[in-house]
């Protein structure tokens, strides 16, 4: 198959490998190496648009960064942002255990997703479930679940998630961040505010302590 408007050499291809359901597409990167990939549909339309969004994404630059982000797994990429981007002095001692507490219910749900599969809808259904949740209450039985959990720690979470999506766009890891689609619950909505996340220096600066709780300013 060759892309309407592009010359033949700079098009690509829609093929099927013998024994396999799945379509493959075949196109050259902007250095003119060929790339090959499975489209991981039988649906050939589907496979088309796949192959039209590589080229696209090749053409406008993204499509280095569109491979790498297919690649590189949520939980990598959270191991590379706690050590690089999250630990003082990038971020207080206090952002950072936020950060670490988030990720104990993002990792065991988006762990093992490349970050391309990240999508907004399954963002907003962990949203859902968290809302559904149980809080974890240690007692001397053990750990229960009583009631559920805050809508603010649900919104919380989230906006952990998205800011270390929004950094793997920034180092182009990412092509966009899909939590900038994300559609909130309406208890979300009316019971969250966003917070002041302060950096290190600007807690030293913090004269009373009665003024910070956790690196957060309220």
């Amino acid at each position: 198959m060759t892309n309407r408007g592009r010359p033949p050499k700079f098009g690509g291809a829609v093929y099927r490998r013998k024994n396999s359901e799945f379509w493959q597409v075949r196109y050259k990167d902007q250095k003119g190496e060929v790339i090959r990939e499975s489209a991981s549909t039988s649906d050939r339309q589907e496979a088309e648009r796949f192959l039209r969004d590589r080229l696209d994404a090749r053409d406008e630059g993204r499509l280095a960064t569109v491979l790498t982000s297919k690649q590189l797994t949520f939980n990598q990429w959270a191991d590379w942002f706690l050590e690089r981007r999250s630990k003082p002095p990038f971020r207080s001692a206090g952002n950072h255990q936020q950060n670490m507490n988030a990720l104990k219910f993002l990792r065991p749900v988006f762990g093992e997703f490349s970050l391309s599969q990240i999508t907004a809808e399954a963002v907003e259904n962990y949203l859902a479930h968290r809302l559904e949740s149980g809080r974890r209450i240690h007692t001397k039985l053990g750990l229960q679940l009583r009631g559920r959990i805050k809508p603010a720690t649900a919104h919380q979470e989230f906006r952990i998630l998205s800011h270390i999506l929004t950094v793997a766009v920034k180092q182009k890891r990412l092509a966009a961040n899909p939590c900038l689609s994300v559609e909130f619950p309406v208890s979300v909505k009316k019971s969250t505010r966003k917070p002041h996340y302060m950096t290190a220096s600007e807690q030293a600066k913090v004269r009373s302590p009665h003024q910070v709780t956790s690196g957060i300013l309220s």
